[in-house]
């Protein structure tokens, strides 16, 4: 009799591709439910540099760059705002310090571009944010005279029709009397303010930066708008005071503001001493990062948002050597805002600083009171 023929072994294949599926479809519920690096997935936010400027021929400046989601073997990069361009500002070192902080060592060329920079992070997987005119880089030589430091600022901001409503810049400290008491720039317990008249392109914008301070303004929206009705801000901008120093508060500054040709609006003497229209910028700080910005108007000569040049003005009163007062102007409402009902005040424009070039979101009357005294 035959052998009766052993039957053939069951083919293992498909219940090894039914296997490998089914972990498939497991590995994919686990991505797709948390299994993965939720830090791995978190933006990075680049928010502000101390120092924030530096002359062109400066070497080996160790810049600390604060903001989120930094890993170790992140890299910085400088690049001229709005493009991908170096600008001569090169970053020979990134050191990692923490999730929020990088210590970038740089070198400006003697033939770098003069113009404000955005610093751009990037992690070692690829992730990456950038801030926007978190830097600038300043002439050299002494032909544009030197910054006006140790300034105090008084922010006394309006709150309602009857301008009775002061603050100063926030946690408020006031006074015996009620009145608020300034911040001198350099350390204030510890913690440093900047206030100064900073050279820039040879001309003098007027800044204060709160840093590390704690400090802020705060903007009051009563109207609301998108951003809510309360929004702090770590310091503020005001363009091209002067290529001579308005300190000099004399003949040789009217004269530059009357037939300067990035004159803006002009200068002037009033009740209140002299005065020269200027744009004014703050960066609105939400959840730790400055994308958003107040502004008030723009020239032509800055050559980036003219869309705002429907809002209005601030003006620096400059009573003596010592003394500037800064308060926006009374202009009719911005025209996006005809026929609602919108009446004339103190109009600024809220910017979403994630685009390039910033698009507005909204209008916004803001009256305030900045007192700067030099010491």
């Amino acid at each position: 009799m035959k052998p009766r023929p052993t039957p053939p072994l069951s083919n293992p294949r498909p219940r090894i591709g039914r296997v490998a599926a089914l972990l498939t479809l497991c590995l994919a519920t686990l991505l797709a439910f948390g299994g993965h690096d939720s830090n791995a997935q978190g933006q990075i936010q680049v928010n502000a540099a101390d120092p924030a400027l530096a002359a062109q021929g400066t070497v080996n400046l160790n810049v600390r760059i604060t903001g989120k989601g930094f890993k170790n073997g992140a890299k910085a990069k400088w690049l001229v705002t709005g493009t991908t361009d170096p600008g001569g500002v090169s970053v020979n070192s990134t050191t990692f310090v923490s999730s929020s902080e990088l210590s970038a060592n740089i070198t400006v060329a003697d033939t770098a571009t003069v113009s404000n920079f955005d610093i751009q992070v990037q992690n070692s997987d690829g992730r990456g944010g950038k801030g926007t005119e978190l830097f600038a880089v300043t002439p050299s030589g002494g032909s544009c005279g030197t910054d006006v430091t140790r300034l105090s600022i008084g922010v006394y901001k309006y709150l309602d029709a009857t301008n009775t409503t002061t603050y100063n810049l926030q946690p408020d400290l006031t006074n015996a009397d009620g009145s608020p008491v300034p911040y001198l720039s350099g350390k204030s317990k510890g913690q440093t303010i900047d206030g100064r008249i900073q050279i820039s392109n040879c001309t003098y914008d007027l800044t204060l930066r709160l840093n590390f301070s704690n400090r802020f303004m705060v903007y009051k929206f009563p109207n609301g708008s998108p951003l809510g009705t309360s929004v702090n801000a770590i310091g503020f901008n005001i363009d091209r005071v002067g290529s001579v120093p308005i300190s000099d508060g004399g003949t040789d500054f009217l004269n530059y503001c009357n037939t300067g040709a990035d004159n803006y609006g002009g200068c002037g003497v009033d009740a209140e001493g002299y005065f020269v229209r200027r744009s004014y910028g703050s960066s609105l700080d939400l959840g730790g990062n400055s994308n958003y910005g107040l502004r008030f108007n723009y020239s032509p000569f800055d050559n980036v948002n003219v869309g705002l040049g429907d809002t209005a003005f601030v003006k620096i009163y400059h009573p003596n050597a010592n003394t500037w007062i800064i308060r926006p102007e009374q202009v009719l409402p911005p025209a996006a805002l005809s026929g609602t009902g919108a009446t004339e005040g103190e109009w600024a424009a809220i910017i979403d600083r994630n685009f390039s070039p910033p698009t507005i979101v909204g209008y916004q009357k803001v009256n305030f009171r900045i007192v700067v005294s030099k010491f």
